[in-house]
């Protein structure tokens, strides 16, 4: 039985880890400051949009995927320290 419990609660915790939260345009990203439908695009969907731009002295690497409707949705970001600095 202690075996069921410790088994269900490291599920239980495991679980939530798993679950990564969207993120948020930094400005400089191509979503920052627009709505949803002002930003739209003629590539097919599921298509991947590389971003790279300055943020606060780092070097900032976006991937977006085109979403059905056109719309670009943020999926990956990296950050690294930009030489010189």
């Amino acid at each position: 039985m202690k075996l069921l419990r410790l088994t269900l609660l490291c599920t239980l915790t495991l679980a939530g880890c798993t679950a990564k939260p969207d993120l948020e345009p930094l400005p400089g990203s191509l979503t920052y400051g627009e709505t949803a439908s002002s930003r739209k695009t003629q590539a097919a969907p599921g298509t991947k949009i590389q971003n790279r731009f300055l943020h606060e002295g780092r070097t900032v690497y976006e991937t977006y995927e085109v979403q059905p409707d056109r719309t670009y949705k943020l999926i990956r970001r990296s950050m690294v320290d930009s030489l010189g600095e």
